[in-house]
């Protein structure tokens, strides 16, 4: 549900983002990912995603400001 609000003209341009986000604030985490293919701890999971979505501006959004 993460992407429900997400105009789809934009998924491309959120998946890049939401990397770059969590490669400078969560990199323990994604580091953790890629090492063992696995999520240690969904709920920091989660919660590192909303916190991208309460920051991410679709470009419709954007334009409309």
């Amino acid at each position: 549900g993460f992407l429900d609000d997400i105009p789809v003209e934009d998924v491309t341009r959120y998946e890049q983002e939401l990397l770059e986000w969590f490669g400078s604030r969560h990199a323990a985490m994604l580091d953790g990912i890629r090492d063992t293919g696995d999520i240690a701890d969904t709920d920091a999971l989660e919660a590192a995603i909303t916190g991208f979505n309460e920051q991410f501006v679709a470009t419709e959004t954007a334009e409309d400001e």
